[in-house]
């Protein structure tokens, strides 16, 4: 699967494109890689994402805390050997 392909469908769980680009070059370039950002993230959206990374064996492990007070969501990937 390429990076087109992969963005494309981190894009259909539901989170930002702008977090999704930016996963999508974790999941390619096999980098950890941490970010914030203030765009929503539902927990659907997480839900999806989860399942995603599991069915596809991205061997990511994600972590997003929400910093309520500055509507802001803290991403932090890291690649599992």
């Amino acid at each position: 699967m390429d990076e087109s392909q992969i963005l494309s469908k981190i894009k259909q769980t539901g989170v930002s494109e702008n977090d999704a680009k930016v996963l999508a070059d974790c999941v390619v370039t096999r980098r950890s890689c941490s970010w914030v950002n203030d765009e929503p993230v539902t927990r659907d959206a997480i839900r999806n994402l989860l399942k995603l990374i599991e069915e596809n064996n991205f061997k990511l492990d994600l972590s997003i805390k929400s910093v309520e007070t500055r509507n802001k969501f803290i991403w932090e990937v890291k690649c599992k050997n």
